[in-house]
């Protein structure tokens, strides 16, 4: 499967798990539209403003990654906080949590990938 830049789902959300700010998607796999049987349950890439958040939030039944391709931001790891850049991948896994916050002068974007 091939979903070109072009072809993805675009979604503004404000205010997303209690953050500041909007959050704009890139959806390759939407949630609640992934292919029956893959653990796959949301594929996006995630463009977050400065000064803008996505709130801290525990993954009880799944898990996250972000991949970090530009930007600069604070990640916060099951409450320590560390700074991420371009190159960086951070991971909650089951029963852990996360949140992230653009600490930068220019847009942070990243892939985000949750799974069952």
């Amino acid at each position: 499967m091939i979903v070109k830049s072009t072809e993805q789902h675009k979604v503004k959300r404000e205010a997303l798990r209690g953050g500041i700010g909007s959050v704009l998607f890139g959806y390759v796999v939407s949630p609640g539209e992934g292919r029956e049987g893959s653990r796959f349950q949301m594929v996006a890439r995630i463009e977050i403003e400065p000064g803008a958040s996505i709130g801290y939030h525990a993954h009880e039944s799944d898990e996250e990654i972000y991949i970090i391709l530009s930007g600069e931001g604070i990640y916060n790891d099951n409450g320590i906080e560390t700074r991420v850049r371009p190159g960086d991948t951070a991971i909650a896994f089951r029963g852990e949590s996360h949140g992230i916050r653009n600490a930068g002068d220019d847009p942070l974007v990243f892939w985000a990938i949750i799974a069952a």
